[in-house]
């Protein structure tokens, strides 16, 4: 069992804790002893979709582990080449520090969704990390957990019977992040 100590951040289900040996390593588990499902199902997505996403996301290992803190779901930490913990795109957008370069990987991987009929549905801003690498910048999603998980105002779901809807949806939720990142959406 590991006993984790040190909390790297916190989102609206989940929190993440550092690794307490492996320091390239990150633990998600559920806030509050959470339903330990939502983690299963997470890894179940990361390995139906590892293939096609690729470097896009971090990578899982095949089986929960066991913490003082419930189930936990260990990943890839995205660290720069630094060692620093790599920071959300959000703080790229303030700071007015976005690169084509993360631009061209944005369109490339929302390409990769519509193109594969990958539907996402939460294109928060806190969702991307950007990791600093020697000669590049890489961007990583990081909130596998939204795959066909589409919380509407009805309860109907009809996005999961009909592709086209569950499309239409997704380019939706694009649109509105480019919107947010106050540049022209190419979808």
């Amino acid at each position: 069992m590991l006993h984790l100590n040190s909390l790297i951040g916190k989102g609206a289900t989940r929190e993440c804790y550092a690794h307490p040996s492996d320091p390239k390593r990150c633990i998600k588990i559920m806030q509050h002893k959470g339903d330990p499902a939502v983690l299963r199902h997470e890894l179940e997505i990361y390995k139906q979709l590892s293939d096609k996403l690729k470097d896009f996301i971090c990578r899982y290992t095949d089986h929960l582990i066991e913490t003082d803190k419930g189930p936990g779901l260990e990943s890839e930490l995205i660290i720069n080449a630094d060692g620093t913990t790599s920071r959300p795109l959000i703080d790229y957008v303030i700071k007015k520090q976005i690169s084509s370069g993360i631009l061209s990987q944005l369109e490339t991987f929302c390409s990769i969704l519509i193109k594969n009929n990958i539907f996402f549905y939460d294109f928060n801003l806190m969702n991307f990390v950007v990791q600093e690498l020697p000669q590049k910048q890489r961007l990583v999603y990081i909130d596998m957990k939204s795959y066909q998980q589409y919380k509407p105002w009805t309860y109907l779901k009809l996005e999961r019977f009909f592709s086209s809807l569950a499309a239409f949806i997704m380019k939706q939720r694009i649109r509105s992040m480019y919107k947010k990142l106050n540049i022209p959406s190419p979808f």
